[in-house]
């Protein structure tokens, strides 16, 4: 039976982990190097060992006792478990040539001799090609190198000075143990790079933007990017892929297009990984949804999800690329606007789960009939097995299909009892088992019981769930609760369609029962043809809710509030603005407190209506 070899990185102590002070020896004196906390976190997430060694000539010299030194590290093991960190043992080397009494010895442990290292590595079978020596001294780096450890001299305590007698081809350099962290959580990025372009690289983080360069960065060129590629390399980028520059530089690789060469790194990159991908499909909730899975699996370990709306074949692939080796979990959400886009998504990610929240009327436009936005969405599962595969049972599209289904329906698999809600939030009632969150609306409960499912099925406790469930952020503009003196405005206005805008208009209508409620509705974009017969559906659906005042803006919004209007002349409810600034003017009439929701696409920045104090 094969034994399992651990990999470890060894530490120097002062200058590297802690501010280097002479012969330091009282605790009170400890001050850790900045980020060297953060670093040893990272360490350790990633699997390694951490082990102290370090001379220690203060003892030999007479300044400080064997018992000092103790004290001394007992102190910082205890500072690090605060910050769940321990360092597994520490080795120090008591000896000088010129010391006193029996610490007066050539010894072979005293680096740059490596027996404290060779002790280590018997004691805890530790694998020489995957553990590091780190140190701010020439002679950690030749005690590492003995010992065939990869070795890196960080420039903290006495690095600069010793920078000038090291290799520096067989030992990298870095600004201090937070900056080699950096690295090493993209070893295997690094590895790709090689492996793919011949270029040995030491990538801290992947950009597209220009304006994000830092020294390390991986610079995509894409479209205008090509005209700042000599930019990002006066700034440091350690390497730019681009497809039309004529810059000479050995940091460029030329290709024949960006966005395909990023998609196949980052396929290669993905498969490299261990993680386990969750791809998050729908007409309306993706964002939420990938909040709310996000905020769950947290607390399991560290997750990375897609940010902002970074949902295409662009930003799929570069949130993939900017996954460390620290990451357990990806949370991708995956928008589309036709046919195959889905498909093409899933063969980037090969997500292991897959969530679809609904089908819906976005992007009909492009896409023409329901059928077909569920043809699209539906993509998603080829590439996931039906057991680890979660939707909205209360669609009458995913219904119909043999997966996971939650719901309000008594037919779903999974099943929400009952809901409430409160000024504190929802709370509801899932398979017999009762949660709570900060969130609003029957839609938000639906999308969150999914994600509680999928939690389950990963293996999370009801402990982690709810925790996680406390911490819910929801990004901007997703039935956002923002307070204006007494009015409380509910921006809701991301983006919109006929279903999503009938959810806003429900959780509106059900909740905030004492205040004056307002709905601010804009128009709904990528409808097609039929764009105003669903402006209208809308407005009837606001017919027998409990809603004072409806206020309409926009061309689409325009139109069909005159064919409403044909046979509604008794509405006084509902009244059309060509300008804001009009909506604006009239909610600072009404002199009572007011709960105001804003709703439509993206395009028409409803938004700006929100009046500051």
């Amino acid at each position: 039976m094969e034994i399992k070899m651990n990999k470890a990185i060894f530490l120097d102590r002062d200058g590297t982990i802690n501010v280097e002070k002479d012969y330091i020896y009282k605790c009170e004196d400890l001050v850790f190097e900045e980020g060297s906390v953060e670093a040893l976190k990272t360490f350790k997430n990633l699997g390694y060992i951490l082990i102290v060694v370090s001379n220690q000539s203060g003892i030999a010299r007479g300044y400080f006792t064997e018992e000092d030194l103790k004290a001394f590290n007992n102190n910082m093991n205890e500072k690090l478990k605060e910050e769940a960190i321990e360092i597994t043992e520490f080795y120090c080397c008591p000896h000088h040539p010129d010391g006193l009494a029996e610490y007066k010895k050539v010894c072979d442990c005293r680096k740059p001799n490596n027996k404290m290292l060779e002790d280590a590595i018997e004691k805890y079978n530790i694998d020489r090609e995957k553990s590091y020596m780190i140190g701010d001294k020439a002679s950690d780096i030749g005690a590492g190198l003995k010992s065939k450890l990869k070795t890196v001299l960080v420039k903290t305590g006495y690095g600069l000075k010793d920078m000038e007698k090291i290799d520096k081809n067989e030992t990298l350099v870095c600004e201090n143990l937070k900056d080699f962290s950096e690295v090493l959580k993209r070893e295997k990025l690094n590895e790709l790079i090689f492996e793919e372009f011949s270029k040995k690289v030491q990538i801290k983080n992947v950009v597209m933007d220009s304006r994000k360069i830092t020294e390390g960065s991986l610079f995509f060129a894409i479209n205008n990017g090509n005209s700042y590629v000599k930019d990002v390399l006066d700034k440091g980028a350690s390497l730019v892929i681009a497809d039309n520059t004529d810059i000479a530089d050995e940091r460029i690789v030329k290709v024949a297009d960006t966005i395909a060469t990023m998609q196949d790194l980052a396929t290669k990159y993905r498969n490299k990984l261990d993680i386990q991908v969750i791809g998050i499909t729908g007409s309306n909730g993706k964002t939420s949804t990938k909040d709310i899975v996000y905020s769950l699996l947290s607390k399991k370990a560290k997750t990375l999800k897609t940010e902002g709306n970074y949902n295409n074949h662009i930003g799929l692939p570069y949130t993939l690329l900017n996954v460390t080796d620290e990451e357990k979990f990806v949370v991708l959400e995956m928008g589309m606007s036709s046919l195959g886009e889905i498909r093409r998504l899933g063969e980037i990610s090969n997500p292991n789960y897959a969530i679809i929240t609904n089908i819906g009327d976005s992007h009909i436009e492009f896409l023409k009939t329901r059928d077909n936005v569920f043809k699209a969405k539906t993509e998603l599962l080829e590439f996931v097995n039906k057991e680890n595969t979660f939707v909205c049972g209360d669609d009458v599209y995913l219904a119909k299909l043999d997966v996971n289904k939650i719901g309000f329906n008594e037919d779903n698999n999974f099943r929400i009892e009952s809901y409430e809600f409160s000024d504190k939030g929802s709370k509801f009632t899932l398979d017999g088992k009762e949660y709570e969150m900060s969130l609003l609306g029957k839609h938000n409960i639906s999308n969150t019981a999914i994600a509680i499912e999928l939690a389950k099925k990963i293996g999370l406790s009801e402990e982690e769930i709810k925790e996680g469930l406390k911490d819910i952020k929801i990004s901007n503009m997703r039935f956002q609760e923002i307070r204006v003196g007494e009015d409380i405005y509910i921006n809701d206005a991301y983006n919109a369609s006929p279903t999503s805008m009938k959810a806003a208009i429900d959780t509106l209508n059900e909740i905030y029962n004492d205040k004056y409620k307002i709905a601010i509705l804009g128009d709904m974009l990528e409808l097609g043809e039929d764009e105003v017969k669903y402006h209208v559906e809308v407005l009837n659906y606001l017919l027998d809710k409990k809603i004072k005042l409806i206020y309409l803006y926009g061309e689409r919004m325009k139109k069909a509030y005159d064919i409403f209007m044909k046979n509604k002349s008794e509405e006084y409810r509902f009244w059309y603005y060509p300008t804001k600034e009009g909506i604006v003017e009239s909610l600072k009439n009404i002199r009572m407190e007011k709960v105001i929701l804003l709703k439509a696409s993206r395009g028409t920045a409803l938004e700006d209506i929100i009046v500051k104090e």
